[in-house]
């Protein structure tokens, strides 16, 4: 009887465990996911800016960028630079140019680069998405500068 009652007192432990283990809601889990992964997306990015234009071609050119979030949920802002150090290159300015980065989950739905390096400014748009291995910025963009009409990819590492 003693063993019986030992056995059934474990069971509904058991049992209690279980249903609270399975009690939390997965809203709550899934709201503290995004914000833990939007907190981990500011910060500073060291990586590479890959194009073309009819004239030139710049392969794996180090770039870092300060990034933090803007006024508006999931919109990133921030400074660019043609260095992999966060110091200006190419401008008189305290970066190369500003960004503007919005998404949705992990898709970049809008990239935005103002570039500001003298005598060389453009204007760069594309899309990409986040990696999810490392949570890098990986974006596809076409732009304009005093080298021509750019195609490329930027991929920025936290």
């Amino acid at each position: 009887m003693k063993n019986e009652k030992t056995f059934l007192m474990y069971k509904l432990l058991v049992l209690i465990a279980i249903c609270l283990s399975g009690c939390s809601s997965g809203n709550d889990d899934s709201l503290e996911q995004q914000q833990e992964d939007e907190v981990t997306l500011e910060g500073n990015y060291r990586g590479t800016w890959s194009s073309t234009t009819a004239s030139a071609t710049f392969s794996n050119v180090s770039v870092s960028a300060k990034l933090q979030f803007g006024g508006a949920d999931n919109i990133l802002t921030g400074s660019f630079f043609i260095s992999s150090d966060y110091t200006v290159c190419c401008s008189a300015g305290e970066n190369d140019g500003t960004l503007v980065i919005d998404f949705d989950g992990d898709t970049i739905t809008s990239f935005n680069y103002n570039d500001v390096i003298t005598n060389c400014s453009g204007t760069f748009n594309g899309t990409g998405h986040i990696r999810t291995s490392d949570k890098a910025l990986v974006i596809d963009f076409t732009g304009n500068d005093c080298d021509g009409d750019h195609v490329g990819q930027i991929v920025l590492i936290k």
